[in-house]
């Protein structure tokens, strides 16, 4: 029988002290400021050195499982954020010896309920990205002990394992930048019969109106796609128009810039002279567009991190972890030409 793989070693391999590798293996690294690199490296020490296959500790609770598979249900597969993230949850998984695959939820509630426990079977735990973290579903996997997380959705009604970005210093970050740009007319671009938009919209309406209580904001609901429909075209339009023009299209999903700004060049409507935009979100290619759209940078790579080690947790534990954590990592905004600024 080969030797146990211990701390230390671990340590002497990663060039890091005891006591960062233990924080990081024991999931309390976040909160002590260790960087997400640095987690990610030590995890994928471990994960080589063989750490995750040895022999269980004294009293420790494990699952049955070896290995296995972790799936991230989704509401749709029409978010710019999974192609953002889903890379970085997968280098994070395979860092813990665990494979992770994407699970697209089907539009009838009562079927996709009834296949839970097929789902235990494939999957040795899940994370619930956004909408598809509905009460039904999340009540239902707590009677089942499945271990599981929720991703980029604040719950209030379960006491439950969370992450999500934190949309609050994001809209403050956006209301400061606004305010220093002096447009008076500004319109939120939201996705249509999105649910978890109509919070989020109206705190960033809320901070907005503290920075300058004089702009007058409007909101705009336009469907997915990459192209505009007619009547998503007049919406806009509309906004556009004198004799309060919106000088500034704040872009709730960053899947919406996209079909916008295809939209402008066949209007010729030039964006920052003509209308300027901000993303709530980091959309691939953003950042290489004419002009570069200024965005909010949800930090992807800390995100993924900080899911792993929590669903490892819960995976350990059996889905019988005595303590729930609500985790939100702060967003950057990056700033580019789209919205008037001189960068």
């Amino acid at each position: 029988m080969r030797k146990r793989v211990k701390i230390k070693d671990i340590a002497e391999t990663s060039g890091f002290s005891n006591t960062l590798v233990s924080m990081v293996l024991n999931n309390k690294a976040s909160l002590h400021g260790i960087k997400p690199d640095t987690q990610e490296k030590v995890l994928y020490i471990a994960r080589q050195m063989g750490y995750f296959e040895d022999i269980p500790r004294k009293n420790e609770t494990i699952p049955a499982h070896t290995g296995g598979v972790v799936g991230m249900i989704v509401p749709d597969l029409n978010r710019q954020f999974l192609f953002e993230i889903s890379s970085s949850l997968n280098k994070s998984f395979a860092g813990i010896g665990l494979t992770f695959s994407i699970i697209s939820r089907n539009e009838n509630q009562q079927r996709f309920i009834s296949i839970i426990k097929d789902l235990k079977k494939m999957y040795i735990g899940l994370i619930l990205f956004d909408d598809a973290a509905d009460d039904i579903l999340i009540r239902k996997l707590k009677e089942a002990h499945y271990p599981f997380i929720v991703l980029e959705k604040k719950i209030t009604k379960h006491r439950i394992n969370e992450i999500h970005s934190d949309y609050e210093v994001a809209c403050k970050l956006v209301g400061a930048h606004i305010s220093t740009l002096g447009y008076n007319n500004i319109t939120i671009i939201e996705q249509r019969n999105c649910t978890s938009c109509m919070l989020q919209t109206g705190l960033l309406v809320e901070i907005i109106k503290h920075s300058n209580p004089t702009i007058k904001i409007e909101k705009c609901s336009i469907e997915t796609g990459l192209l505009l429909n007619d009547d998503d075209k007049n919406e806009v339009i509309k906004a556009l128009r004198p004799p309060e023009s919106t000088q500034l299209l704040v872009v709730k999903h960053s899947e919406l810039v996209y079909p916008l700004l295809a939209f402008f060049k066949v209007k010729n409507i030039r964006v920052p002279h003509d209308i300027a935009i901000i993303s709530m979100d980091n959309g691939i290619g953003l950042g290489l567009m004419d002009p570069p759209v200024t965005r909010v940078n949800r930090k992807y790579s800390s995100l993924a991190i900080k899911a792993s080690q929590m669903l490892w947790s819960e995976i350990k534990n059996n889905g019988r972890g005595k303590y729930k954590r609500s985790v939100k990592v702060s967003p950057e905004l990056i700033i580019e030409r789209s919205c008037g600024s001189v960068v």
